[in-house]
C-alpha cells in the first residue's frame, strides 16, 4: 500500500497528502513497463522472463498484463477530399 506523506503547499501554505509508492510497488511497476516494451518489440522470450519475475514477486500479472490486452482499433483514415475546406470567393458574384 502506498505511503501517505504530508506536504506543505508553497502557494497556499496548506497541508496536503501525497501518495508515494513503496519500493516493492515501484519495482513491480518498472517490471510491468519493461515487459510491455519487450512485447511491443516482439522479444517474447525476454518478456516471459520478466513475467516470471513478476509472478515470483507476487504480482498478478501472469495472465493479464497491459501488454497482453488487445490494443484499441485504429481510427478510420480520413479522406482528404471529404475533409477539404470549401472554396469561397472573396467577394460576392456579379
Amino acid at each position: 500500500m502506498p505511503e501517505q506523506i504530508p506536504v506543505r503547499s508553497v502557494r497556499t501554505g496548506g497541508i496536503d497528502h501525497m501518495y508515494v509508492p513503496t519500493p516493492e510497488e515501484a519495482q513491480v511497476e518498472a517490471l510491468r513497463r519493461e515487459r510491455d516494451g519487450y512485447v511491443r518489440r516482439g522479444l517474447d522470450d525476454r518478456a516471459e522472463q520478466v513475467a516470471a519475475e513478476l509472478r515470483r514477486l507476487g504480482a498478478e500479472e501472469a495472465a493479464g498484463g497491459e501488454a497482453e490486452r488487445v490494443a484499441p482499433a485504429a481510427p478510420p483514415l480520413e479522406n482528404a477530399a471529404e475533409n477539404a475546406p470549401r472554396q469561397r470567393t472573396a467577394r460576392g458574384r456579379k
